[in-house]
């Protein structure tokens, strides 16, 4: 395995300031509105991250340039995604590439224990703007007054256990040698309780304990191994199952997104290093606009010379 990259003080800080800030942004956007789609707390995700595109150079001498592209809707018809948000990470030294790493998320929301599964359909892209222009009784049953509660019981309802798109993420990994993580939607806290309409546009305030959480799909796999086909998991599946290091109580239902990131991702310890600027498996995910990822972020760093 190649060795890990050093990155100084500062440089490490800024990341880490700004996917604090990122996940506190889309678990705010979860807390306010508890029913908001997966593919909407992503789009917040790279909307947070696309006001650092201007290239900084920190007093290390370090370059640090964050950018983002968002395609959206190609999983919607037909595909199997086997990720929704890519990572590319970029190491150079005086503008020369010397590594290049790659992440994968697959993105699932923790459903509040009021609500069924919905998720965007087909048939919302097919319609398009025109789904905004409610008619009277969907208008009236959006805008009733509504409790939604987060508990240990509430479940990831897009997540089956061995269902299509669980095979087809395994079958994924096996072939290419690229692991796959989960980016878990939270909200602030559990157990939590907002009523709709608000009462106020205030946001949720509170500090961020649970959030946007990051797990492999191997130590679900591993976590969920002894659950029937179609078992849909829980907060408390992930809480208490979850093999190590996510029995430590720092770690539970997942690595915070910004402890990935800073932690384990940029310092080649999780993520997949590309053998060449572009191979097969990265092809299959990143490579064509018919791909089925809907957003990508990429952190180029550039190290002086010396």
């Amino acid at each position: 395995m190649p060795s890990p990259i050093n990155l100084p003080d500062d440089v490490v800080n800024y990341l880490r300031h700004v996917f604090s800030r990122a996940n506190l942004r889309v678990t705010r956007m979860m807390s306010r509105m508890p029913s908001t789609h997966e593919s909407a707390l992503d789009l917040s995700l790279i909307e947070a991250l696309s006001n650092r595109a201007a290239p900084i150079r920190f007093g290390s001498g370090w370059l640090v340039k964050i950018d983002t592209h968002y395609l959206g809707g190609g999983r919607h018809f037909g595909s199997w995604e086997v990720a929704d948000v890519g990572i590319i990470v970029t190491f150079r030294q005086a503008g020369t590439l010397v590594r290049s790493k790659i992440g994968l998320l697959q993105s699932k929301r923790l459903y509040p224990t009021e609500q069924e599964f919905e998720e965007d359909r087909p048939l919302d892209y097919l319609i398009g703007f025109g789904r905004l222009h409610e008619d009277d009784p969907s208008f009236l049953q959006v805008t009733h007054p509504r409790t939604f509660s987060f508990a240990k019981t509430s479940r990831y309802k897009a997540l089956k256990v061995a269902n299509r798109q669980w095979k087809t993420i395994d079958e994924y990994e096996a072939r290419h040698r690229i692991p796959v993580h989960y980016l878990l939607y939270h909200p602030l806290r559990i157990p939590s309780t907002t009523r709709v309409p608000r009462s106020s546009d205030r946001a949720p305030r509170g500090p961020l304990q649970v959030g946007a959480r990051v797990v492999p799909a191997s130590s679900l796999r591993i976590a969920l191994k002894d659950r029937a086909r179609g078992h849909v998991p829980s907060y408390g599946d992930l809480e208490f199952l979850l093999p190590k290091p996510f029995d430590s109580p720092q770690y539970t239902a997942g690595w915070r997104l910004e402890a990935f990131i800073t932690e384990l991702l940029i310092t080649c310890e999780e993520g997949y290093i590309a053998q060449r600027e572009f191979d097969d498996g990265l092809e299959a995910v990143f490579g064509r606009r018919a791909a089925p990822i809907a957003a990508a972020f990429s952190i180029a760093f550039d190290s002086p010379a010396e």
